[in-house]
């Protein structure tokens, strides 16, 4: 018995106007991107384990970590304002 003839497999050098448009990148560099490095800075213990200088009682160690919390929201909150694209969030 033969077999139906399959129709050859589709050049994948030519396009059509139905081919969708390329995908955009999944990451693209910006600079604004590089505020998020400022947070990782409580990651680097050595860096921030002194005793001194004492604000309202507390060991630097420990107040330098609370002034960063709001450091790194304050950058997370920058980045995602100059970063987001009005077309990934649709119309507001």
């Amino acid at each position: 018995m033969s077999s139906p003839s399959a129709a050859p497999p589709p050049d994948p050098t030519t396009t059509s106007a139905a081919d969708p448009a390329p995908a955009a990148p999944a990451f693209r560099f910006r600079a604004w991107n590089l505020l998020l490095l400022v947070p990782l800075i409580s990651l680097i213990t050595p860096l921030f384990n002194l005793t001194e200088p004492h604000l309202g009682g507390l060991p630097f160690f420990y107040w330098f970590q609370m002034a960063v919390i709001p450091l790194g929201i304050l950058c997370t909150l920058g980045v995602h304002l100059l970063t987001r694209r009005s077309d990934e969030e649709g119309d507001r």
